[in-house]
């Protein structure tokens, strides 16, 4: 073997050597490129239906607007593809935006309650939502002989006495009166009183989001 056909044969090997490296380190960058791929996102669009159970008891005889409550997400909420993006039991924030019990003689009156949701929270990340609930499972309940319906009562029914007697001047005519009193009395405690709406501790609500949510994948 000549001088020159062993430099050729050296050269060869050199490139040789530097085309595999590369091809290795090619290799290696397009696995590292798969490994990071593997991060991806999972995306519900806004108009995406929530259920959410409320925790607490609501009633606009003690709860005022503006106070802060919590539900939780009833079931896991999917995107398109059947992936879960919001886990059953994501914390839902929610404040009081309007209550108020039914209006006093108004015995066919619901009252008014508006909830408005303000953040869905999903794997430790908030996601800010502002969306009014309006539609709220509840029922009505009358808030019993008070203070003002007890006074109402006896102020009829001492009306009543008094007018019956004047006018029969007799004990009998002084029962009567204070009997139809007592029933005037009555009718003005019912057209002033007032009856609460209430909803129940584990009451369901459904709110459409405004906003799409994204959350990673790892």
């Amino acid at each position: 073997m000549t001088q020159r056909q062993l430099y050729v044969g050296l050269l060869s090997l050199a490139l040789a050597a530097c085309d595999s490296e590369t091809a290795g380190d090619t290799a290696a960058a397009g696995g590292a490129k798969r490994v990071s791929s593997s991060s991806s996102s999972h995306t519900i669009s806004s108009g995406t239906t929530v259920e959410a159970t409320i925790r607490d008891e609501i009633t606009s005889l003690h709860n005022t607007v503006g106070q802060e409550l919590t539900a939780t997400v009833s079931q896991n909420v999917m995107d398109g593809k059947g992936r879960v993006v919001i886990p059953a039991g994501s914390p839902v924030a929610l404040h009081i935006s309007a209550i108020s019990p039914a209006k006093a003689g108004e015995t066919s009156s619901e009252g008014n309650l508006e909830l408005t949701v303000t953040s869905v929270t999903v794997n430790g990340s908030s996601h800010n939502e502002n969306v009014v609930v309006r539609s709220i499972p509840h029922t009505m309940k009358g808030r019993g002989i008070t203070k003002g319906v007890a006074e109402d009562l006896a102020v009829g029914t001492a009306i009543g006495a008094i007018a019956g007697q004047v006018i029969g001047k007799n004990p009998k005519s002084t029962a009567i009166g204070a009997a139809a009193g007592a029933v005037a009395g009555g009718a003005v405690a019912v057209a002033g009183a007032q009856r609460d709406i209430v909803v129940a501790p584990g009451t369901r609500i459904a709110f459409s989001l405004p906003n799409a949510i994204t959350v990673a994948v790892k």
